[in-house]
């Protein structure tokens, strides 16, 4: 079995992020679709170099779909780029750096089903986002992924 890194909690401002929306139906295909989202995002944008921060967000729906979005913030957009806006919550997250990206699906999996239920956590409806240190051209992430989970405020019992 694979050792968990904890997750730390982390405060965050608002951020915008600019990018490109998709839509999947099933986990199967994000896995199948994303890196070919990635490559299009990264075609599509040359002028985002290597610099660049690289976020995949997952905004909150009612539609039982995936809606994934491939950006950057929106001051790195602004200038060489145009696309769908997401806000990121101001707020408390729970973060997991993934060393190997080959892990970031199982980390994914483990955070939302095991470590969250027993944290005495909730995760907050707000946006969960992947934050990359690089995304090559094509479409897998380079480096460390750092995994954002919005957490609900602790309240007294």
């Amino acid at each position: 079995m694979t050792e968990r890194p904890n997750p730390v909690f982390r405060m965050m401002p608002s951020l915008t992020l600019m990018g490109t929306m998709a839509i999947y139906d099933s986990q199967a295909d994000v896995t199948e679709q994303v890196p070919q989202q990635w490559r299009m995002f990264r075609l599509t944008h040359p002028a985002l170099d290597s610099n660049t921060q690289f976020y995949g967000a997952s905004p909150c729906t009612d539609d039982h779909k995936i809606h994934y979005l491939t950006g950057v913030a929106e001051v790195y957009a602004q200038s060489v780029m145009n696309g769908q806006r997401l806000n990121l919550e101001a707020g408390e997250y729970a973060v997991v750096l993934v060393d190997d990206p080959g892990l970031l699906r199982e980390t994914w999996v483990w955070l939302l089903r095991s470590w969250l239920p027993s944290s005495g956590r909730r995760e907050k409806h707000a946006p969960e986002f992947e934050r990359f240190t690089s995304i090559s051209e094509d479409g897998t992430p380079i480096g460390p992924v750092e995994i954002w989970i919005p957490l609900e405020p602790l309240t007294d019992p």
